[in-house]
């Protein structure tokens, strides 16, 4: 099954000249969305993930059912100020500004393995983030998969882990 044939493209989304991939017609499709889920499983298994960090929200999406598949936990990274109780943040530098991605302090334990889930690796500043931050929570971070990578964007040069992304556009 070709999985790039249940994902739609939107024209000048959120911006004029961005071309975004909307995976909202792949999660309405059971079989191209049980088959998305079953390749990613395929490629992190060998990781041995103890727990999938989901970064928000389509990682959530995509890490949630993935966790439940291979028997792992979940845990989501968020933006500032979306989760309760203590949280652990880590902020970034964006091309105009800069982000900040949070998780639960409690979510992870020192030493867990992890992989980072996403539905779309583009510049790399957010997955980037990511990995800072459950580095900062010593946590042993295993790979990062994606269903989707948009070439000549760079996202690569932001993380120094295995890269798994199903299908490549260019940008």
């Amino acid at each position: 099954m070709d999985i790039a044939e249940h994902i739609r493209t939107i024209p000048d989304f959120p911006k004029p000249g961005i071309l975004f991939y909307d995976i909202s017609t792949l999660l309405a499709h059971p079989q191209a969305w049980r088959h998305t889920v079953d390749l990613l499983a395929v490629a992190i298994r060998q990781h041995e993930p103890d727990i999938i960090a989901g970064i928000e929200s389509r990682g959530f999406l995509v890490g949630a059912p993935l966790a439940l598949q291979l028997g792992c936990g979940f845990t989501m990274l968020r933006k500032q100020g979306k989760l309760p109780g203590e949280t652990t943040s880590y902020t970034y530098d964006l091309e105009y500004g800069s982000d900040t991605v949070e998780m639960q302090a409690d979510a992870i334990t020192p030493g867990q393995k992890v992989v980072i889930i996403d539905d779309l690796l583009a510049t790399g500043g957010t997955a980037g983030g990511a990995l800072h931050l459950l580095r900062e929570a010593q946590a042993d971070v295993r790979a990062a998969a994606f269903i989707i990578e948009l070439d000549g964007l760079g996202g690569r040069d932001h993380l120094d882990v295995p890269i798994t992304a199903l299908l490549e556009f260019d940008a």
